[in-house]
């Protein structure tokens, strides 16, 4: 259950993210980069046992992480933390999962009259460059890095990824139908890893208008958790 205000409201970006992400057997500690409401957060807690950390520089988004994780009961397992990932000192970090801001700053198509939208969908508070960096600082020698950006920008990623010893051995682009070109591009990481990448293949979305695929009616279904059972 996730409570939120209209313009915190997660979208399809987040589903997709949680689907894509697999979460090694042996991971303790996970971030949530710009968890926002933190439904990634409850998400990856059907999929793993391990302590899950919101980090949220919004104070406003960081109290409803807050609630949110009250709300499901989960206190024993997640937290949120009101910090700048610039700034956070944590060792032992198994994997890290973002929904960064997609968009340059001076990219004013997409800009919205919110600061705190802005904020989420722009690179105002962190780039690309300071987001792979800070990663590749918090995560332990072969942690993972997973997440979800635009192709347009998959060159630049691939090339701060290298700058940060992170090497990309995942990759799925997402299109809105089937001759379409993708609009999003799902990535996981290894900081330090060995080189090999599997491109896997795309993920369509929609038939036709308002009519999904059967690939995308599993992952709205949750194919990808395993429900813990009730004590």
């Amino acid at each position: 259950m996730i409570e939120q205000k209209s313009r915190q409201a997660f979208n399809l970006d987040t589903i997709l993210l949680s689907d894509f992400v697999k979460v090694p057997y042996k991971s303790k500690v996970i971030l949530d980069v710009g968890t926002g409401a933190g439904p990634i957060m409850l998400y990856l807690s059907q999929k793993t046992k391990a302590k899950i950390i919101g980090i949220e520089i919004q104070e406003e988004r960081f109290l409803q992480a807050e609630h949110n994780i009250k709300l499901n009961h989960l206190e024993s397992q997640c937290s949120v933390i009101h910090q700048d990932i610039k700034t956070v000192s944590m060792k032992d970090v198994d994997m890290i999962v973002t929904n960064p801001p997609f968009f340059k700053t001076h990219e004013t198509s997409n800009v919205n009259d919110s600061v705190e939208d802005t904020i989420a969908r722009h690179e105002v508070s962190l780039n690309l460059e300071e987001l792979i960096e800070s990663a590749s600082r918090l995560l332990k020698y072969a942690g993972y890095f997973v997440m979800i950006h635009r192709p347009d920008r998959f060159a630049e990623i691939v090339s701060v990824m290298n700058k940060y010893h992170m090497e990309i051995k995942r990759v799925r682009f997402v299109h809105p139908y089937f001759d379409d070109k993708a609009n999003h591009v799902l990535i996981e990481a290894v900081k330090k890893g060995s080189p090999g990448m599997i491109l896997e293949k795309p993920l369509i979305l929609y038939v036709e208008k308002h009519i999904p695929t059967k690939e995308l009616v599993e992952i709205y279904g949750g194919r990808s958790y395993v429900v813990k059972p009730t004590l």
